[in-house]
């Protein structure tokens, strides 16, 4: 085969195609995972119920603490949050639970524990609230030692 010839320059341009397919990759990401938890809520004394903040801390377990002021929640209802974390990416909805009975609401705070993220990845988060209908976008690194408040937006 000469090198000048259309069918060497056809085998050289399949060759280096072959190449960068190879060494370009196919990245899997894995898929979504999801996780439930119920917010543990206690009467709100001393933080104004039109507040809407989110507080998050890294504790030295490799957990991250999660709370939540300006609430109004009836006695018998709950908060559920929903987790759906996929690489460096996290979505958090924060879902009414089920109302037993019709009541004024009151405002609370809700206090949870989670164990989902992993340590020392930079999250880029975005928390939803279908109870009050505000959000917030932010970024949340796990290894950082300081408590991280978020403020979110109606």
């Amino acid at each position: 085969m000469d090198i000048n010839s259309v069918e060497f320059y056809t085998i050289a341009f399949v060759v280096a195609m072959a190449l960068v397919g190879l060494l370009m990759g196919r990245t899997e990401k894995r898929p979504p995972s999801t996780h439930i938890v119920q917010l543990a809520t206690t009467p709100a004394t001393d933080v104004e119920d039109d507040e809407d903040v989110v507080c998050l801390e890294a504790l030295d377990n490799g957990r991250v603490r999660f709370t939540r002021s300006g609430l109004s929640i009836g006695p018998e209802e709950t908060v559920n949050l929903v987790f759906t974390i996929q690489e460096d990416r996290c979505s958090i909805v924060e879902k009414k639970g089920i109302r037993r009975r019709r009541s004024l609401g009151e405002p609370v705070r809700g206090e949870v524990t989670v164990k989902c993220l992993r340590p020392g990845v930079k999250y880029r988060m975005r928390y939803e609230s279908q109870v009050t209908s505000a959000w917030a976008s932010f970024a949340y690194d796990t290894s950082s030692p300081d408590p991280k408040v978020v403020k979110l937006k109606i």
